[in-house]
């Protein structure tokens, strides 16, 4: 009988310390604070406004830090952002076409291994990288 009683908190404890480092390592994916977003009034006028929401949006899942964490929602939503992205960069021309081809190539790279659960941190980080530069494109040419 006391071994049992033994086994048990062994069990116990084991399942505790468990269901701690899931909660820290949880609460530690959630999305990076990273600089402010500007509000999507602040881009240029034009295919930079038209794509102001989809570039602020797609902030949201690549400011993630842990590729696990990235949802089946989250990768259906970087395909419908990606598709959004491509369809408008037909009417960019510059850096603003160069930036918006960088966002889906680098996307494009992030949901082939985020589908083959070959996913790593830095797909996540030039994906982000990609959409900030995009991002200060369009808050440059506002500017002009």
């Amino acid at each position: 009988m006391k071994r049992l009683i033994v086994v048990a908190a062994v069990v116990l404890v084991v399942v505790l310390i468990g269901a701690a480092v899931l909660v820290t390592r949880r609460s530690s994916s959630a999305p990076a604070a990273g600089p402010a977003l500007p509000a999507a009034d602040e881009f240029a006028p034009g295919v930079c406004r038209d794509a102001a929401d989809t570039i602020l949006a797609l902030a949201r899942v690549t400011r993630q830090t842990d590729v696990a964490a990235v949802s089946d929602a989250d990768r259906a939503e970087l395909r419908t952002l990606q598709t959004r992205i491509w369809e408008l960069r037909t009417e960019a021309t510059g850096a603003v076409l160069d930036s918006m081809t960088d966002v889906v190539l680098n996307l494009g790279y992030l949901r082939v291994r985020l589908d083959t659960r070959s996913a790593e941190p830095q797909y996540l980080e030039q994906a982000e990288a990609a959409r900030a530069r995009l991002e200060k494109t369009c808050l440059a040419s506002s500017a002009r």
